[in-house]
């Protein structure tokens, strides 16, 4: 069943007309990135033509799937011959690849008709819903039932926004003049249209970080007590989501001075359903004509979800002076509102009212409005400085800490992670930081350092102001929405020695550990650290340092009896206070073969045992091939075992320790 624009356009300019002008919206895509969008699928295009009255179709494949600059025409007349009304018709059918749900819009992009023969009025746009008023534009689905608005976007493109009461497949354009003859004459009239695509976005839910990708901006054509003209009530909708917060870049919206009780209002249709997380945001400033400031009162913000109001409406006034901003909105300068509806809403609307008896001008200029998440930050661990170091360190570098127990009132941060969007779409400022000049730990920061607006926390530390800091950053986007978060460094006292190099080898079965140092500052010794499982560290020896030194050393030490397995060492540099500071760990790995030296034995050798204390070994037996002891000792065997004695062929060393344990190594006498 077709069904007319009729119902939505009441009040339309006819023919002749100078009442006011009826439905308008304007269709804007949001500057943010759009996914998830589905294309037609296939289409098909008809004409019948008769005798006077000629009717054209182009190739319908030009409308299948994404846009590529293609296009498909359509055209039809008619006219009046002896009395005799002659009409064509023409039509295009779109067919999407999923089913669209009730209540959801498809949008046909289409160029703006090209109208003879008829004259609706001076402005194209009323020209187009002309059409549609008169029928000679019909729009229905394949579920039958259909509602139409003709919609533009920020570049001036035509689109149409169709939805239903019912699931719909495929959608459906004629022009067809039989359905208005009442405006033909002697003179043939035609329209012509093309068409470029037919996109549907609500077929995919909205994630979370997913700006909402389109809406519309309307005015109430039932507006009371007032006989003003759209471009009066509205002007230029679509810079309320071009996404321009320019001073100069705004929609005005206004009732006018008048003295009766009047109601004009945009919509923001939201292309898809927002969570009700979402903040509604609108940056507005103050109309030059607005004399009383206390009228932005009767200016209104609300949101819907379809033609159910989500909440109350929100008065701009109180809006301000809950972000104490309305000094700023009386001064002309751009002010920021916004609000959470708490459900869920796919439209948002701004109404602006006058009462009867009140002779003033209302009204509001509108420089954005969108729907968008809510920011999520969290911070982390800049790590550690010396003091004296130049630090600088962008806060995106910040790893996961846990929580400190000397500090619980800081809870532990993930590391860095900022949503929606990227780093670089935000601005970061300290949040209630003290700068200080000595030594703290929590909510401050040393008095030289400062956070660049690109996150880069820059600074230096003094000798007095070692500590552990956790410090509060807010983020800020384009739009007004922040965040807090908390992140932490550390400054540690400067090292004693600066150190170049630090190395570990293997020589047979001995550890040789090497490193040098750039220069050295009240330095006492370096104490060398091992470890077999980096948890427990024992002191194996100590090398004193130069104390004081501008240039190069070198430093050497050997660990004769490394475990077995897995050797860690460490240096700990200790200055003359007893300070320190560790380097990193070298790792050296020592096989059983090690243990035994040298393995095969040869000739008349001696077998020698590296082992790190004798006074824990209770016994030491050699085993042959055949089970046999060939060899035994009670007593430390600093010299080695014998094998003078031993024939050719491989053996057992078994070695009995005190506690009981009993470790055997293999060898193999030549």
């Amino acid at each position: 069943m077709k069904i007319s624009i009729h119902q939505l356009i009441k009040e339309l300019a006819m023919k002749g007309s100078r009442s006011t002008l009826g439905f308008i919206m304007i269709f804007v895509l949001l500057v943010q990135s759009v996914s998830a969008q589905e294309y037609v699928s296939s289409a098909t295009s008809d004409a019948n033509p008769v005798l006077f009255a000629p009717a054209t179709a182009g190739d319908p494949d030009n409308m299948e799937g994404v846009p590529d600059g293609n296009s498909t025409t359509i055209s039809a007349s008619g006219i009046i011959v002896s009395f005799i009304n002659r009409t064509s018709d023409a039509s295009v059918t779109l067919t999407f690849p999923n089913s669209i749900a009730a209540g959801k819009k498809a949008y046909i992009r289409i160029t703006d008709p090209v109208i003879s023969g008829i004259s609706l009025s001076l402005d194209p746009i009323a020209n187009v819903l002309g059409l549609l008023e008169n029928n000679i534009i019909d729009v229905t689905t394949n579920a039958g039932d259909a509602t139409t608005e003709m919609v533009r976007d920020a570049g001036g493109n035509l689109f149409l926004a169709v939805t239903s009461d019912e699931a719909f497949l495929a959608v459906t354009v004629e022009i067809d003049f039989a359905n208005s003859t009442s405006l033909l004459t002697a003179t043939l009239a035609s329209v012509s249209m093309s068409f470029e695509h037919g996109v549907v976005y609500e077929n995919s839910a909205l994630t979370p970080c997913q700006a909402v990708p389109f809406a519309f901006v309307g005015r109430d054509p039932k507006a009371s007590g007032i006989a003003i003209t759209l471009t009066d009530a509205l002007q230029n909708p679509q810079r309320a989501i071009d996404g321009d917060l320019t001073a100069g870049n705004f929609s005005l919206l206004q009732n006018g001075t008048v003295a009766v009780a009047s109601s004009v209002y945009e919509n923001i249709y939201l292309g898809k359903t927002a969570p009700g997380s979402n903040e509604v945001i609108a940056f507005v400033s103050r109309p030059g004509a607005l004399a009383n400031v206390d009228l932005i009162a009767n200016v209104t913000i609300q949101a819907y979800l379809g033609n159910d109001p989500i909440g109350s409406p929100q008065s701009v006034r109180q809006l301000l002076l809950d972000v104490e901003l309305l000094g700023l909105f009386t001064s002309s300068g751009i002010a920021r509102v916004s609000f959470v509806p708490g459900s869920a809403y796919d439209r948002i609307e701004i109404r602006s009212r006058t009462f009867a008896g009140v002779s003033a001008f209302t009204g509001i200029q509108v420089h954005e409005v969108a729907s968008r998440p809510p920011v999520t930050f969290t911070g982390g661990d800049l790590l550690v400085y010396d003091t004296n170091d130049n630090v600088d360190v962008n806060l995106t570098t910040a790893v996961a800490y846990a929580l400190d127990p000397d500090f619980p009132s800081n809870p532990a941060q993930p590391g860095f992670s900022i949503a929606c969007g990227t780093p670089g779409d935000y601005t970061y400022s300290l949040k209630d930081v003290t700068l200080v000049t000595g030594r703290t730990t929590a909510g401050t920061l040393p008095n030289t350092f400062s956070l660049t607006t690109g996150g880069a926390l820059q600074g230096n530390a003094n000798d007095n102001q070692t500590g552990i800091y956790f410090f509060d950053v807010e983020a800020r986007n384009a739009l007004g929405q922040t965040a807090v978060t908390t992140f932490k460094i550390i400054i540690e006292p400067t090292l004693p020695v600066t150190l170049v190099s630090f190395k570990a080898s293997s020589e047979g079965p001995t550890a040789l550990l090497s490193w040098s140092t750039a220069s050295e500052t009240n330095s006492d010794r370096f104490d060398i650290e091992r470890s077999q499982n980096g948890k427990q560290w024992d002191k194996i020896g100590s090398v004193k340092s130069n104390r004081e030194s501008v240039s190069q050393r070198f430093y050497d030490f050997k660990d004769t009896q490394p475990l077995e397995g897995q050797n860690l060492y460490r240096l700990k540099m200790v200055d003359l206070d007893e300070t320190f500071a560790y380097s990193h760990i070298e790792n050296l790995k020592f096989a059983s073969t090690a243990f035994l030296y040298p393995n095969p034995v040869r000739n008349a050798e001696n077998l020698n045992l590296n082992l790190a204390d004798w006074s824990k070994i209770k016994q030491v037996k050699v085993v042959n091939a055949l089970g046999k002891t060939v060899f035994e000792a009670s007593n430390a065997l600093s010299t080695g075992i014998s094998t003078r004695n031993l024939s050719s062929g491989s053996y057992v060393v078994q070695v009995i320790h005190i506690n009981g344990t009993i470790s055997a190594h293999k060898f193999v006498r030549q």
